[in-house]
């Protein structure tokens, strides 16, 4: 009896039509393991055959179609490669995936799983796409597809993943970067949330923009913060006032749970609690939503929706992300170095990221001949200043 070190399980090498082969011995606990291995030798000694038994069973157990792949991950709730639950957004993109691959994969077998099949789904999917090229949508729903089938492989239902070497759809020369979406300067950066600042019903957006600037966080980070936060709510201030309590996503909230509050910031967080004590004195949220009595912050996609109508009139796009690239770009033109900005942006990469996400540093900036930017514009007076607050 031979134990795996990969996984556990028990096996045999018995003579199969006269070759020694590896049988598995149906689990890791070595008592049943040994009463299956005794009950085999009693078969063979008797004249049977109990690897045609064993094989019959296992051809049973096994998916026939990539159908019967996809609904099994469907049923066991999306298990993750470590076999734990996968964060409800991302279960609701694979849901939402796995929907899309059935009607087209729902009867293939998983023995015809090749290339030109792959080529054939991309084919099938353009003709639906309604926005856009979809070749990022189909990579992403081949990304579902590779995890369905891993976590078939994991359960004993397929031998291989056929998807795992799949073809790649989006050229890398097409990606978009945060860095190609960002304001070109602060008075960029302050005449955009002025003209949010202009609406009543996009004035939290405004703030919501300054912010993520400001401090490097994702729109979904920012969205977390309290008004009332106690000590280890995002969202509070300590004591010093120099420090602010986040949440990180990616699983990196603990890599550097605070950021800094500079003078600009600070300035930020005083107009922003006058305008919230002025609009929305009882929400707990930092950054709430339209409706008062709901208690819930503005939607993580309003501020993506804003700056679709002002990338229109400004004839260039501008997508919340960028923000964080802008903030990058100051830190960078302070002589900031790469692994320094990582941390504070919440990167366990050590700086590594930076370069291909934000671009590199331009080389005479590394010789401190940086322009010194700054967080607020050089020409006229802060964004809220419209908002007439005091």
């Amino acid at each position: 009896i031979y134990k795996s070190s990969q996984n556990g399980k028990y096996f045999e090498r018995p003579l199969v039509n006269g070759k020694r082969t590896w049988r598995s011995l149906g689990g890791k606990n070595l008592k049943l393991a040994r009463e299956e291995f005794y009950r085999r030798r009693t078969a063979v000694s008797a004249g049977k055959n109990p690897y045609a038994e064993a094989q019959s069973k296992d051809t049973q157990d096994e998916a026939k179609t990539v159908g019967d792949v996809v609904r099994r991950y469907q049923q066991d709730n999306y298990l993750d490669s470590d076999l734990l639950t996968r964060p409800e957004g991302t279960r609701t993109d694979e849901e939402r995936h796995c929907t899309t691959l059935l009607k087209f994969w729902a009867s293939v077998a998983v023995a015809e799983v090749s290339d030109r099949i792959c080529d054939e789904y991309r084919d099938w999917r353009i003709r639906r796409v309604k926005q856009g090229e979809g070749l990022r949508a189909i990579d992403r729903e081949f990304n579902t597809l590779n995890n369905a089938f891993r976590y078939a492989k994991r359960r004993d239902l397929v031998k291989v993943n056929p998807v795992a070497d799949r073809p790649r759809y989006q050229p890398k020369s097409r990606v978009k970067h945060c860095r190609e979406f960002m304001p070109a300067d602060a008075d960029d950066l302050h005449s955009i949330a002025e003209e949010l600042f202009k609406n009543r019903h996009s004035q939290v957006l405004g703030f919501q923009m300054l912010a993520e600037a400001y401090c490097g966080l994702r729109g979904c980070e920012v969205l977390k913060w309290r008004a009332n936060a106690w000590a280890d709510d995002p969202g509070y201030v300590t004591p010093d006032g120099k420090s602010l309590r986040v949440w990180r996503c990616k699983n990196q909230h603990l890599n550097n749970p605070y950021v800094a509050v500079n003078a600009v910031m600070a300035t930020l967080l005083e107009a922003h609690r006058k305008w919230k004590a002025k609009y929305y004195p009882e929400s707990d949220c930092f950054f709430p939503g339209h409706k008062k009595d709901s208690n819930r912050p503005v939607s993580k996609s309003a501020l993506a929706h804003a700056l679709r109508r002002i990338s229109k009139a400004r004839l260039r796009k501008i997508k919340p992300h960028g923000n964080r690239a802008f903030y990058v770009t100051v830190r960078r033109s302070w002589g900031t170095l790469d692994s320094q900005i990582a941390v504070e942006i919440g990167h366990s990469s050590g700086g590594s990221t930076l370069e291909n996400v934000y671009g590199g540093v331009p080389p005479n900036w590394l010789s401190d001949e940086a322009p010194k930017l700054n967080w607020l514009p050089a020409h006229g007076t802060p964004a809220w200043d419209v908002l007439k607050l005091d």
